[in-house]
């Protein structure tokens, strides 16, 4: 197990398509032990296979980050390997396409919470000791909706608005000990997360109804400027780089930004992020 430490380890959510994907295979050619966390786990396994045929180091635990036991299997499973967490980056969520008076069972949106809110702060709950013990971090793949509200994605961005004030707040606790990362994203092509959004019957809408606008950024790039900012330790990642001005144009020109939003959405210009 001692060599195995002088790699830094990275704990991945959702890491079996998309963006958790492709974040895999980079960071395991940056020489991260990578540990793949989904539910997925048919998929996960031809993942690690790969990157570990390439010379990679990864490990593929089934985890379903909405149950706390699982999350302690996975970080169990992962000490046991690599002796250390040193990142936990929360990718996985879902989300939703469909005005709150379409809702037909409110219920059926009780997952998408759960994921999104529950789940990461499983991961971290689970994870908190080791990352204090190896002064980690924690990197939050979240989207411009921690922000500001976005109709038809009313559930989608109150989890997101509760997350960040959640890692907000535990930030303040930990003192310094464990370093944290913000990544807000726009509009990203090829991720799952569209495919997946659910709909007002509780359904994946799959990819017809939401087409990409024409200044959603590219997979791969979006991946290769995520970890640029972790190498540089980024406080905030905003990709695209606009995004970082929402904040400031929210507080000055909240009218104008709302009726940008809104007419963009009921277009359907604009790619549930």
């Amino acid at each position: 197990m001692g060599y195995k430490i002088l790699k830094k380890t990275a704990i991945i959510t959702g890491a079996s398509s998309g963006i958790g994907k492709s974040l895999s295979f980079k960071l395991a050619k940056e020489n991260f032990n990578i540990v793949l966390a989904s539910r997925n786990f048919n998929q996960l396994k031809k993942i690690a296979e790969e990157i570990n045929l390439s010379k990679g180091t990864a490990l593929s635990v089934k985890t379903d980050i909405t149950d706390i036991q699982s999350c302690q299997n996975l970080i169990s499973k992962t000490i046991n390997e690599f002796g250390q967490i040193d990142y936990l980056i929360l990718n996985a969520g879902l989300s939703m396409w469909s005005r709150f008076d379409e809702i037909k069972d409110i219920s059926k949106f009780n997952e998408l919470a759960n994921v999104n809110f529950n789940g990461s702060v499983n991961s971290i709950h689970c994870s908190l000791k080791s990352l204090k013990e190896s002064s980690g971090t924690i990197v939050s793949i979240t989207t411009a909706q921690a922000f500001i509200g976005f109709p038809k994605a009313t559930f989608y961005s109150a989890s997101k608005h509760a997350l960040k004030g959640f890692l907000e707040g535990l930030e303040l606790e930990t003192k310094g000990k464990i370093q944290f990362i913000n990544v807000y994203l726009g509009w990203i092509k090829n991720t799952s997360l569209r495919a997946n959004a659910i709909g007002p019957n509780g359904e994946k809408i799959g990819d017809s109804h939401l087409k990409h606008s024409n200044k959603a950024i590219e997979l791969d790039v979006c991946t290769d400027l995520i970890i640029k900012g972790i190498k540089l330790k980024k406080k905030n990642i905003f990709i695209p780089n606009y995004l970082k001005y929402i904040p400031f144009v929210k507080i000055f020109f909240n009218k104008w930004l709302f009726e940008k939003i809104s007419k963009a959405v009921d277009s359907e210009e604009l790619e549930n992020t």
